[in-house]
């Protein structure tokens, strides 16, 4: 039975997931997403979260697309309020590179939910759903090993429809 498989045969390894300090500039935490991604065929693929570790390397949050966009909107807000000019909603790629935001600010940080690998994917499914979230980190003997995606899962569940 598909939900019955192993984290282990589904997740992503912490190797191939990109990670950032917590005390990174926006901008870097950018530039690090964006080695991450590649085009082909004029889709892009790449990650839509990055691990966010302390300097000692002790994980404390996700900093996810979303928590970035909501930043560039806040800061753009930010900005309107202060200037008065709307061309700051408009603003050319590269015009926020020295943006101030610490992605400590705006990541989520990484509460007790998680799995191990040895669980089965129906576990991660329950947490999921349960949480509302779309990453799950895989921890083992208190060490991060990799992450479930939703679409890790997806295809899993989509084999017992």
């Amino acid at each position: 039975m598909p939900l019955s498989q192993k984290i282990a045969n589904i997740m992503v390894s912490i190797d191939n997931l990109p990670i950032i300090y917590n005390d990174y500039l926006v901008a870097q935490a950018v530039a690090v997403l964006r080695q991450f991604s590649h085009r082909q065929d004029g889709t892009w693929y790449g990650f839509q979260a990055a691990l966010v570790t302390e300097p000692t390397g002790h994980l404390v949050g996700l900093l996810t697309l979303r928590g970035l966009l909501r930043a560039f909107k806040i800061r753009a807000i930010q900005d309107h309020l202060l200037t008065s000019d709307a061309e700051v909603f408009f603003l050319p790629a590269g015009s926020n590179d020295n943006l101030d935001i610490l992605v400590r600010d705006i990541m989520r940080p990484i509460g007790l939910i998680t799995v191990s690998s040895k669980d089965n994917v129906f576990e991660a499914v329950r947490k999921m759903v349960k949480h509302k979230i779309n990453l799950l980190p895989v921890v083992d003997d208190d060490h991060l090993v990799g992450m479930v995606r939703t679409i890790d899962v997806f295809w899993i569940v989509g084999e017992l429809i």
